[in-house]
């Protein structure tokens, strides 16, 4: 598994974010109602972002021959959270910001002022879980291996 570029993340935020912006326009120019923000859905993601740094600390002792829980197994699968996370972050941050962005057009008014607060929550929170995974990206990776370069040695005895 390849680390996650930052640049992927960036585009991938980028696209939602105007996709995102186009649809709610559209809604806008047809007087209906955005799709509203929970207040709590980057209480959410905040927690999501904790654990994963938790679980990819237990990880990281693993691979520096520390004592830990975490089977080889689990860290695969913490690693694998740890991308899904990282790329869902960054399109929850397109997403959120052009909810952001439409709600600040129509500060004056309580409804959109609430819910621009609610998005630039959801803003930081998705940023907050991007980081958290790309940290524990850099935990999950393996150490390089010594100079043994011989076949045999690299597929184990097998007899």
């Amino acid at each position: 598994m390849q680390r996650t570029r930052w640049q992927t993340l960036v585009v991938l935020a980028v696209l939602v974010g105007l996709g995102s912006a186009v649809v709610l326009r559209l809604l806008d120019a047809q007087g209906l109602a955005p799709v509203p923000v929970p207040a709590l859905s980057g209480a959410g993601l905040a927690v999501l972002a904790v654990v994963l740094l938790v679980l990819g600390r237990s990880v990281r002792r693993m691979v520096s021959g520390e004592e830990s829980r975490m089977t080889a197994l689990g860290a695969a699968r913490v690693a694998m959270l740890a991308k899904a996370s990282a790329l869902g972050g960054a399109a929850l941050t397109g997403y959120f910001g052009a909810q952001l962005a439409t709600a600040l057009e129509h500060v004056a008014a309580p409804l959109p002022r609430a819910q621009a607060w609610a998005s630039g929550g959801a803003v930081l929170a998705c940023l907050l879980l991007v980081g958290a995974g790309l940290v524990v990206e850099w935990w999950c990776r393996l150490p390089p291996d010594d100079d043994d370069d011989d076949p045999d040695e690299l597929v184990g005895d097998l007899s």
